[in-house]
């Protein structure tokens, strides 16, 4: 691309004003030169000069504080889903993690493990007590996180 295309790329953005000073000045010493790129910078700059001239809009008052909202409130929800998306997988992996340490158990122990006349390793027991275990688990991770996002919110 030669001297004359590149700045003739750069004409509209000379009539706006929007090179550095430098651009400017190789703009307008080219164009003082080439007839070509001197009408052409004078049509847009009268574009230009129309466009300054016609109203601004405004932005309602409002504007900002409904965005921000709204964006807390799209964070919130993809946050909530993202909690019950984890949840589900967690509740999933507790239980495939139990059934497997429920059979290596079992294995190990030839499938006789007796605490207080009940054989632990048989179905029933084993996922009474896992479940048990789980519970109360569940229940005071929910309370501990459940503080913490009470504590973390503003009112």
């Amino acid at each position: 691309m030669n001297t004359h295309e590149s700045i003739r790329k750069l004409l509209p953005l000379a009539a706006a004003g929007a090179l550095s000073q430098q651009e400017q000045l190789q703009v307008e010493a080219h164009a003082r030169v080439c007839e070509i790129c001197r009408r052409e910078l004078d049509e847009w700059s009268v574009y230009a000069s129309g466009l300054r001239g016609l109203p601004q809009p405004s932005t309602p008052e409002t504007l900002i504080a409904r965005t921000q909202a709204r964006i807390l409130r799209e964070r919130e929800a993809a946050a909530v889903r993202w909690n019950a998306f984890t949840l589900c997988g967690l509740a999933v992996f507790s239980w495939v993690a139990s059934i497997g340490f429920w059979m290596l158990v079992r294995e190990l122990s030839g499938g006789h493990v007796e605490v207080l006349g009940t054989n632990l390793v048989s179905a029933g027991p084993w996922f009474l007590v896992s479940f048990a275990v789980a519970s109360i688990t569940a229940a005071a991770t929910a309370l501990l996180v459940g503080n913490r996002s009470d504590a973390g919110r503003v009112l």
